[in-house]
């Protein structure tokens, strides 16, 4: 996930089928308008506000834990520290796929997940104990891969707790990891308040089209980003799917820790909920599923919204049934994950073609196969 945000927005799906819930002549289109405000209202409420909820505090809690370690460096407070993060980044998997509006405006996606982290960038900022966080050379030198290497990056917590204490740099080291904690704090906090504040959630509601820029174009164009962005980033990088089949270990997400694949289960899960309308209680309210029904998409011999979400489970399956952790298993269980790339594969096309072309929404992004 290197260069994440740096997406082009080109038109590269045309509208293959009749505007969705627009009402029509043609007696075997839908007999009435699909309820899109509901569905938008949902989202709202019951997806991404709560969401951005559940990452702030996750991250306020990751926050403090942070600060006691860099006051008082031990394996107590390193324990604590290790244990917060991960809450934190399984949290931001949850909202991932809403890289619009407050979002956008704040990077959060390169601000909060740019992987892997380039060690000798933070090594070096460290060293000189001068950094900008905001320049391009900066950009995988923070946010989550960042203190993933900065709180396992050696092999022993005590040996991690002495590059705080008494190693060479020790005080520039707990000013970095405390600034770049400080940062995803920040950008955090500005997401969750331009969801709850101002008219962002009432445009978003509002806005119920599917033209380029609606609220349902760009759900849709953000959730088919982020499946795309799992397939390739989190999971065909590191299995050397773009390296002649050489696998390339150290390109997962979460190196450090080796939580790879609680990050990508909980991704998908996530992925699965935003394409059901659920929230994380599991109250199932109007999705994109539910619009997929009504304008009557088909696949084969099921319907469209039945076809994506048996192929989310399938997906979800395949990445059970692979050994952690995901470094390792790229190398000593090669089929089992290329059976993870392949069924994310298949769900791409249901997704990114199929979907879209149902429902009347251009896909408006390229992908980057060098992230």
């Amino acid at each position: 996930m290197t260069a994440l945000k740096n997406y082009t927005y080109t038109a590269t799906l045309v509208c293959l089928g009749a505007l969705a819930g627009c009402g029509s002549n043609d007696e075997s289109g839908p007999a009435s308008e699909y309820d899109r405000q509901a569905m938008l209202v949902n989202y709202a409420d019951n997806l991404i506000i709560p969401g951005y909820q559940n990452l702030k505090a996750q991250v306020d809690e990751m926050t403090a834990a942070i600060s006691a370690f860099t006051t008082s460096p031990t394996t107590a407070t390193l324990a604590d520290a290790r244990k917060e993060y991960q809450e934190a980044y399984l949290a931001w998997q949850d909202v991932s796929a809403y890289e619009f509006g407050p979002a956008d405006e704040q990077l959060l996606r390169s601000n909060l997940n740019i992987y892997p982290t380039t060690t000798s960038q933070v090594e070096n900022n460290i060293s000189s104990g001068t950094y900008n966080l905001q320049t391009t050379a900066n950009m995988s030198a923070k946010g989550f891969p960042a203190i993933d290497y900065l709180l396992y990056g050696e092999a022993t917590e005590a040996a991690v707790v002495d590059r705080y204490t008494s190693a060479s740099n020790a005080a520039n080291r707990r000013k970095y990891l405390q600034d770049i904690t400080n940062l995803i704090k920040n950008a955090t906090d500005a997401t969750h308040t331009g969801w709850t504040t101002g008219n962002t959630t009432k445009t978003f509601k509002e806005t119920g089209g599917t033209a380029v820029g609606s609220s349902i174009g760009n759900l849709v164009n953000q959730f088919n980003f982020e499946v795309d962005l799992t397939k390739r980033a989190k999971v065909g990088i590191p299995s050397g799917r773009f390296s002649a089949d050489n696998p390339v270990p150290d390109r997962v997400e979460a190196y450090y820790s080796n939580t790879s694949l609680a990050l990508l289960e909980r991704n998908l899960k996530a992925l699965k909920a935003t394409f059901m309308g659920q929230s994380a209680a599991g109250a199932n309210g109007p999705g994109l599923d539910d619009y997929l029904d009504h304008v009557g998409a088909r696949y084969a011999d099921k319907n469209l919204s039945a076809a994506i979400i048996q192929q989310f489970d399938a997906a979800l399956a395949a990445v059970a049934a692979v050994p952690g952790p995901l470094s390792q298993a790229v190398s000593t269980n090669p089929q089992a994950v290329t059976k993870v790339y392949d069924e994310l594969q298949k769900l791409i096309v249901l997704t990114k073609t199929d979907m879209p072309a149902a429902l009347g929404v251009t896909i408006t992004y390229t992908d980057n196969d060098g992230d």
